[in-house]
């Protein structure tokens, strides 16, 4: 009997969590089109920026695609133009801009773009790039030029659309971070800490949007076949490249369309590939659904063990050149 008195508790304390926690939720804004809305996308000439700005052309959106070489974003204008517009009323668009520039100078840009094109309604931070290398190894100006490029060029444009945005009671904005961002990783010492900064600004500013039909989407691509990886592996590591290697390679036109819908479906969080949805629920602290909530408490202890088991593999491949590398030190000795 006392058995079956603690059982009825427990069910009875667990259905009352789920039903607070279901009614306290904010509740999520679905888009299903973007039609007639002003689409602005940082690093929109390669990559996943560039699947992005298809993405939302091929939904109605005015976009414009924000980026330094004039060359590749008007070819991707004109392919835009050409092949992807729903409407021949849609303008598409593109503005020479460095993103690492100052405030004041990212400030103008955007708003002449507003009394050109329309309130901005959705912004996407793809601008980024990534060297690799132990970080007592890395050249100081290659560490602040990633931080400005990857924590400020996406703080900055946030910044300014932040007021519009709310005072209009609506819009989107979107994070690109990466798994790396999820877990330290050999070798992303500077690239990593940009895009913790990116992770941390988000889920901060998740607290900030509560009681707003404003949302925002973190974004964590895993390695995708881009310009920008194809530099990255030039200054990888070989520890890097074991350990990063493992999650295979995704291709941008992938992950530029679920991290666009994800957005219009009002989800906190974009995650790509069983990776990236284990290490979300590890780490991610908004409250995204019920259903992530439930997981999190469930599975935190096994999620644990495997992400130290799959560390310990990550530690044998790092000790393993470690050795390698002493070991070349002495023949040349």
């Amino acid at each position: 009997m006392e058995l079956l008195t603690l059982l009825y508790a427990i069910v009875t304390i667990i259905v009352v969590f789920v039903c607070v926690l279901y009614f306290s939720l904010e509740r999520k804004i679905v888009y299903k089109n973007l039609w007639n809305k002003h689409v602005i996308i940082t690093g929109g000439s390669s990559g996943i920026g560039r699947a992005a700005s298809i993405e939302a052309a091929k939904l109605g959106a005015n976009v414009t695609i924000i980026g330094r070489d004039v060359n590749k974003l008007s070819e991707v204008v004109e392919e835009i133009t050409d092949k992807h517009i729903v409407s021949k009323e849609q303008k598409i668009q593109y503005a020479s801009l460095d993103i690492t520039s100052d405030y004041k100078t990212i400030e103008t840009c955007l708003s002449e773009l507003e009394l050109k094109v329309g309130p901005i309604f959705m912004l996407v931070n793809c601008a980024g790039m990534c060297l690799c290398g132990q970080f007592e190894d890395m050249n100081v100006d290659d560490i602040k030029h990633m931080i400005d490029l990857n924590y400020f060029g996406t703080a900055y444009p946030t910044k300014y659309v932040l007021p519009g945005m709310k005072k209009r009671n609506e819009g989107l904005i979107v994070f690109v971070s990466t798994e790396a961002a999820l877990l330290g990783i050999y070798g992303y010492s500077a690239y990593g800490a940009a895009k913790w900064a990116i992770r941390g600004l988000a889920e901060s500013i998740f607290m900030e949007l509560v009681g707003t039909n404003v949302r925002l989407t973190l974004a964590f691509p895993p390695d995708t076949d881009t310009p920008g990886f194809k530099n990255e592996e030039l200054t990888k590591p070989k520890e890097t490249k074991l350990i990063s290697g493992s999650g295979g390679l995704h291709c941008p036109e992938e992950v530029g369309r679920k991290m666009m819908y994800d957005a219009l479906n009002g989800k906190s969080y974009s995650v790509f590939g069983l990776s990236g949805h284990l290490l979300s629920l590890m780490s991610c602290a908004n409250i995204d659904s019920v259903t992530q909530v439930l997981l999190q408490i469930v599975s935190m202890g096994l999620l644990r063990a495997v992400v130290v088991m799959t560390m310990i593999s990550f530690h044998k491949i790092v000790r393993d050149g470690l050795k390698e590398k002493r070991n070349n030190n002495l023949k040349q000795d």
